[in-house]
Parts: structure tokens; sequence; C-alpha cells
């Protein structure tokens, strides 16, 4: 056992005891003390941990782990490997994920692990790629491209997820030609790093997230160095449309508006194993918005959609809903409109669409500006005895439905058992209605909890009853 490795400082602190337990009669004579870990801090190391701390320290001229003769000495000069080593060496030496715990607890304070597909590895080589990736000038990539082949050939193994927070744009030019004034120069469009030149090199890849800004400014901070080029949009699209295995794209924050959205559309269409897209907190607008129902009308496999945040109207949310509507077979699971101003009229095309599905799952319309009369209409559409939907999650928080409609949900959810989540804040329904609708929502739960275990518990006594038939 090595502090800090396989137990941090800070929990040897919290439990160590203190200065006046110590002075106890009973803890003076006591002579076994097992939470001493550093009992055997002063003893005269063997032969054997000499040997392998001389290792450790030629380690990189000398890249020797597998030739040792026993598990144990394997373990121990990897728990005293320095996690300074060069990446290059180490990525093809060592496969043992303790080593890249080290290294990841100490080149980066937050470490989750479900994010990384639970391998210690593929965290190290994601996020050692995305620092990689997001410190690169886009100016200057010619030059750098042999090394960014390098660095992709070591870790697009280990890379399922390509995380990049900011991209670094190219700067405008201070130079002009003699004979052109400054003043009648237009805008120099932004670039980024050339990604349909990346992506494609991660045969593992399944999930992209993106974001087109910076995160920290410095002295030469410029607007424009959050803005995309329709170049950049196309490239990105084109790199997706060659990923045979990627499953979720996010861009999200980032200037994305309706030429640009279009043209980042155009070569993700083509590639049918993408199910979930996140464009939140962009601009899309009412225009963009029309590019992703085109988009989602001919795209096979789209089950979730975020467009959260996009400034889109009632005329915005038409298009999305006829380009859903437009599908042969309804396989969308979740849809995310929260933050968009579709207002009643809007709202009236997604419960018309609620009506039309048989596959939505989660809706959340929460601060959409819409009123009592999409309200009242949405229950009417609960209680219509229409939708075919099994399960759905509602949440409609943050619109002004009042106390009227607030009593109306009330009545319609003792009545709609497919209703399992219903989300209501700042709706200014009364706390009589909101206490019905919680216990009312509580007892789909838990009807549709009993129907999900009694056809377990069927499915599985059939496949008993068809063993034991015989053949």
């Amino acid at each position: 056992m090595k502090i800090p490795h396989s137990i941090p400082r800070n929990v040897l602190e919290a439990y160590r005891c203190s200065d006046e337990t110590t002075r106890l009669m009973n803890e003076i004579d006591r002579t076994i003390r097992p939470e001493n870990v550093s009992w055997d801090e002063y003893r005269v190391p063997s032969l054997k941990t000499l040997a392998l701390r001389a290792i450790a320290s030629v380690w990189e001229k000398n890249p020797i782990l597998k030739e040792l003769p026993t598990c144990e000495d394997r373990n121990t000069l990897i728990e005293i490997l320095p996690t300074d080593l060069p990446f290059e060496l180490t990525i093809r030496k060592i496969d043992d994920e303790y080593y890249w715990e080290r290294c990841s607890r100490a080149r980066w304070e937050h470490n989750d692990l479900g994010e990384h597909g639970n391998s210690w590895r593929r965290r190290y080589c994601e996020g050692i790629l995305r620092e990689y990736l997001e410190s690169l000038e886009p100016s200057f990539f010619e030059s750098q491209k042999e090394e960014c082949e390098k660095m992709i050939d070591l870790v697009c193994d280990y890379v399922h997820t390509i995380e990049l927070r900011s991209l670094v744009p190219t700067k405008k030019s201070r130079t002009y030609p003699e004979e052109e004034d400054p003043c009648q120069v237009g805008e120099q469009p932004v670039h980024h790093i050339p990604l349909e030149l990346i992506l494609p090199r991660f045969p593992h890849l399944a999930e992209i997230r993106i974001n087109f800004g910076l995160i920290y400014m410095n002295d030469g901070f410029e607007w424009r160095d959050f803005e995309i080029s329709i170049e950049d949009c196309l490239g990105l699209g084109r790199g997706v449309k060659v990923c045979p295995k990627l499953k979720k794209f996010v861009l999200t924050r980032s200037n994305l508006d309706q030429p640009r959205a279009a043209a980042l559309l155009q070569g993700m269409v083509e590639n049918d194993s993408i199910e979930e897209i996140d464009f939140s907190h962009c601009k899309l607008g009412d225009k963009g918005a029309h590019a992703v129902g085109e988009f989602v009308s001919l795209h096979k496999n789209v089950k979730i959609l975020h467009l959260a945040n996009n400034d889109i109207g009632p005329q915005g949310i038409a298009g999305v809903i006829y380009g859903l509507l437009k599908k042969e077979h309804q396989i969308l699971k979740r849809l995310n409109l929260k933050l968009n101003p579709i207002l009643d009229v809007g709202a009236n095309h997604v419960w018309a669409y609620l009506l039309r599905s048989e596959s939505l799952e989660v809706l959340d319309v929460s601060a959409c500006g819409i009123q009592a009369s999409g309200g009242a209409t949405l229950t009417e559409v609960l209680t219509s005895g229409c939708t075919q939907l099994q399960s759905l999650s509602l949440n409609v928080s943050n619109n002004d439905f009042g106390e009227k409609v607030g009593e109306m949900f009330e009545a319609v959810l003792k009545n709609a058992p497919f209703v399992v989540g219903f989300e209501s804040r700042m709706c200014n329904f009364s706390s009589q209605s909101e206490l019905s609708i919680h216990e009312s929502v509580v007892r789909n739960k838990q009807l549709k909890r009993k129907e999900r275990t009694k056809h377990m518990f069927d499915k599985k006594q059939k496949f008993s009853i068809d063993l034991r038939s015989p053949t």
C-alpha cells in the first residue's frame, strides 16, 4: 500500500488520531497499532526494492516491465514509476490501469471515469488529445501536421469521445496591400483547425462534443474569436460523414446560424449511425430550425434531439415538427425545446406531434412562453384517447399556465397512466394541484414498474417452459 496512491492523503489526515487521544493511558501502553501505515518507513529496504528503484530511475532509457520475473515485481514497479515519462513511450509499453490512474490524477484535478468507459488509459488518452487539439494554431497547421499525425497514431485505438471545450481561431491579419485602404478591406473569415482531416483517423469514435469559441480571454481578445466560418462547418460535416461508429454529436454555445447549420448537416445526413444531436445554446432561429427539420426528415436513426435556447419561434417549431412527421417510422424518443419562444402557436404544433408519435418518451418545453390557452390544449390532448404513447415524461416548468389550468392537469393526470413524469415548477399552480399531480405521477410510475416486472417474469417463465418442452 502506497500513500497517496492507495489511500489519499486527505483521507489519512481525516482518520488520524488527535493529540489528546494519543495521550490517553490506554493509547500509551498499546503496542499494536494497525492504523500506522508508515510502520515500515525506517526499515532498511531489501535488495529487490533497491533494484526496482534503480530500474524506475532509468526506465526512460531502458523501458522494461513485462520482462520482470514476477507479478509482484511488476506491480511494485508500476507504483513507483514517475508519471511524467514521455507519453510516446508509456502508451506503448504500459497497459496497467493503475499507472494510468496515477497519471490522470497527477495531471487533472477532476476525473469522472464514467464518461470514459471506466478506463483510466482511455481517460488519459482522451484528455491529452483534447489539450493538444485545443492548443493547435490553425494558421500554422500545415507545419504541425506531421506532429499531429504522430499524436493521433498514439491515441487513436483508445479514443471513443472527442471533447473540445474551445478552439483557437485564426487571427486578423495586420498587413494590407499598399494600394488598399484598411478601412475598406472586408472582414476576414475566422477559420479553425481542419477537423475533416482529424476525425476520420479514429476508428472507435462514438461521441463528439465541440464548442467553437474561447474559454480564457487574453489581451488580444476579439469578438470575432467566437465566430465560425461556413468552411469550418462544411469540413466538420465531411469529417462526421466518415465516422461509422458515431452515435452522439454535440455542438453547443456557438454561433451556429442557418447557413452554417445547413453546411454542417449537409455532410451529417449521410451518416446513418448518429442517434443523438445537441445544438443547444446556439443561434439557429426559425430558418436554422427549418434546416434541422429537413435533416431529421431525411435521417433514419435520430432518436434524441436537443434544440434548447436557439431563439426558435412558432414558425421554426412548425418546420421541426413537419420534418419529424415526414418520417415513415417514428423513432424519436427525446425532444428538448426549452428556452425557445415558441408561444401557444408553436406549442400547438408540438401537441399535434404528441397525437401522432408512438415513440416519444421525454418532452421538455420549459420556459417557452406558453400561456393558459396552450396549457389547456395540452390537457385536451392527454385526455383525447388518441395518443399512442406508452410512457411520457413532460417538463412544462416556467410557463404561465395559472391555477385553473393546474386544476385541469390535476384531473387529467388521474386518468392518464402513461404520464410517468411531470415537472411544473413556476407554472403558478396551487399547492393542492401540485401535490395531487405529484401523487398521480408517483402512482403511474409504480404501475409502470409493476407492468415491466410482470412482463419480465412472464417472459422468463415462458422461456423456462420452452426449454422443458420435448423437441
